[in-house]
């Protein structure tokens, strides 16, 4: 049975890239079979060969000339469609013979994740093999307090409306300074050092109470699973993050 990994995250944070380079890793350094799924149906170019590609079934542009709709209108519509004709999307995939499926997602998130097409189609896939979603965030949103907050929420919402395991990466760490990354880096293993730093925020009002309120609380949600820092341009932290999905499928189930 294969690992299946969906890569999900905003328009930019870099899932084609990922795709593509993790699983040029898993295949050199780890001697996997890997085979490539390609769910957007809005991509002009991808930096690996698909072993399917859901521009077969339906594509952006065609939409948009087509139904006389504008880019976002097409994307929900081609959500739609790939709904409509989930089962063949389905049956492709099942073909693969890999030991890793590594799937990108749309480049609009938002579509996939919250029409019906994501959770969907991920209850459906879960039942080839063992499927999980990495959700990736760009240093731009992690670099500051707030974002970084922002950035484990959303890796929360994402995982409960796609039920299934989900796991939050930093990508484009090789963009920070030094300084920057280990800063990053004590923020993200150190509970205690997070919850004092939201506490100094300098805000008021509302924005202080929750601010105080998450510095309090954010070390629940870090209980379900640590966040990596990776690159995936220059391939940094792949061992890692290859480490962490294999935890999640075992047994302990703890992922910190």
């Amino acid at each position: 049975m294969p690992t299946l990994i969906i890569f999900l995250g905003p328009a930019g944070c870099g899932k084609s890239s990922l795709t593509a380079n993790f699983g040029r890793w898993l295949e050199e350094e780890m001697g996997f079979k890997v085979g490539y799924v390609n769910l957007d149906p809005a991509a002009d170019y991808l930096p690996y060969k698909p072993d399917f590609d859901v521009r077969m079934i339906v594509r952006a542009d065609e939409i948009m000339a087509r139904e006389h709709l504008g880019p976002n209108g097409a994307i929900i519509r081609c959500m739609e469609i790939m709904n409509e004709r989930i089962d063949e999307i389905v049956e492709n995939i099942k073909s693969i013979r890999a030991d890793f499926i590594l799937c990108d997602s749309s480049g609009q998130m938002e579509p996939f994740t919250f029409r019906p097409i994501g959770p969907r189609l991920l209850s459906e896939l879960s039942k080839l093999g063992s499927t999980l979603g990495v959700f990736i965030v760009d240093t731009l949103l992690a670099s500051s307090l707030t974002g970084l907050v922002i950035a484990y929420m959303l890796g929360v919402i994402v995982q409960l409306r796609l039920n299934i395991p989900c796991v939050t990466v930093i990508n484009k760490v090789d963009l920070l300074p030094e300084e920057k990354r280990r800063e990053l880096e004590a923020l993200l293993t150190d509970p205690v050092y997070l919850e004092s730093k939201l506490s100094s925020l300098k805000v008021e009002g509302v924005i202080a109470d929750l601010a105080y309120f998450i510095g309090k609380n954010i070390h629940y949600f870090m209980q379900a699973s640590r966040v990596v820092q990776i690159s995936a341009t220059k391939k940094l932290g792949f061992d890692i993050l290859y480490d962490l999905i294999h935890e999640v499928f075992c047994t302990c189930g703890d992922l910190t």
